[in-house]
């Protein structure tokens, strides 16, 4: 019997970790007004965004349809004096217009670049040289 219970648990166990999870692929990401369509090409309004920058991808998506995937694009150019940037479609898999919205992931900062890394070790070295004290 027990040998029975164990492969019921064991089956259990694989059927939860190959469950589908709450996908969180949007939750970092930062939502733009897509300015203009082009024919393989669309401009972005990058308002309060200075970081987008050439070589980022992205995503379109349709905010009626609970944000369905319409394209994927990468970004080719930024002009910071107009606030836009333009991008070339990748693939799609709706007719891209303006009613869509772009999510562009914000990039985050190298390890050794976190502020807070260099707290705790300041932090730590303090406590450290009081403790040997």
């Amino acid at each position: 019997m027990s040998v029975r219970v164990a492969c019921i648990g064991a089956f259990a166990a694989l059927a939860l970790a190959g469950a589908p999870v709450r996908a969180r692929a949007q939750e970092t990401a930062y939502r733009f007004e897509i300015a203009s369509v082009g024919d393989s090409t669309v401009t972005l309004s990058t308002e309060k965004h200075e970081w987008v920058h050439a070589g980022q991808k992205g995503i379109a998506v349709d905010p009626i349809r609970h944000d369905a995937l319409v394209a994927r694009f990468v970004i080719l150019r930024v002009d910071p004096a107009q606030k836009l940037a333009l991008a070339v479609v990748t693939g799609q898999t709706t007719r891209l217009t303006t009613d869509h919205v772009a999510l562009i992931d914000r990039p985050t900062k190298k390890w050794f670049a976190q502020p807070t890394l260099w707290i705790g070790a300041v932090v730590g070295a303090v406590i450290g040289a009081v403790a040997a004290h």
